[in-house]
């Protein structure tokens, strides 16, 4: 078994996520796999991002990007696409939707972090224990408890807090950009565009690991669990508490020699 379907293995064994676990290669070429699909071609149209992440996460497909395959605007900023235009820094682009004043929108414009110019002109996601290549970054989808292991198992061994922001969209940029720039892991809050266009759930959320800190986490979760403190599936406390049932049970209590 090789090192990035063991991983797979190890996120199944003790994540237990709901969806295949993403594989995420960012290249400055322009390279694809020849099985990896692009939504110019097999849909006749650009896609979101996120939406080619669904696409690997829930049907299992190999998804190639290369510019003309996106259809997100904001995200053209995001993966260091095309400069960042006036329009999108200026908060001009998202106000009113998004800020009261143009002045709010642009100090949340300049919170989200984006790549260097050039340096995503491809982009493949495919299910991770699949993917058949090395990737820069890997998604987990899941509820609250199941990142709350991740969380755990990233801060197994060097401890601190697991930082990240949150503006409710452009999910591309903590699932993407910030773990590239920042070596470092993200939680994510999945925003409007992936839940409208990549039908993110309203339970989901999602966990980004970069290439340099997978074997960490891996190695975390391992640790964590066995020391069994906290797993998922939860293993509640409350199961192993006597039942409290209404006064007029007792009878029957006593006569069953329950009590």
């Amino acid at each position: 078994m090789g090192a990035i379907e063991d991983a797979a293995r190890v996120l199944e064994k003790y994540v237990r996520p709901g969806t295949f676990p993403v594989a995420v290669r960012i290249s400055e070429g322009v390279a694809l796999p020849d099985r990896a699909r692009r939504p110019r071609e097999f849909l006749g149209h650009p896609v979101t991002i996120c939406q080619g992440i669904s696409m690997a996460r829930s049907m299992g497909w190999t998804v190639g990007f290369l510019r003309e395959d996106h259809a997100c605007v904001p995200s053209f900023v995001v993966l260091g696409l095309a400069e960042e235009p006036e329009m999108v820094r200026s908060g001009d682009l998202v106000h009113p939707l998004w800020g009261e004043t143009l002045e709010s929108c642009a100090l949340t414009q300049g919170t989200i972090p984006a790549l260097p110019l050039g340096k995503a002109k491809s982009i493949v996601v495919a299910p991770l224990d699949r993917a058949g290549f090395e990737p820069d970054v890997v998604l987990v989808y899941g509820t609250p408890a199941q990142m709350a292991r991740l969380i755990q198992a990233a801060l197994y061994q060097r401890g601190g807090a697991v930082r990240s922001s949150f503006v409710g969209r452009n999910s591309c940029a903590g699932e993407l950009a910030a773990p590239l720039l920042t070596e470092e892991c993200q939680v994510i809050v999945p925003g409007a565009g992936e839940r409208l266009f990549a039908l993110a759930q309203d339970h989901e959320m999602s966990f980004a690991i970069p290439r340099q800190r997978l074997e960490e986490v891996l190695n975390g979760l391992g640790a964590t669990h066995k020391v069994g403190a906290m797993r998922f599936p939860t293993p509640f406390q409350a199961l192993r508490v006597k039942p409290q049932f209404p006064e007029k049970y007792r009878s029957l209590e006593e006569m069953f020699g329950i009590i």
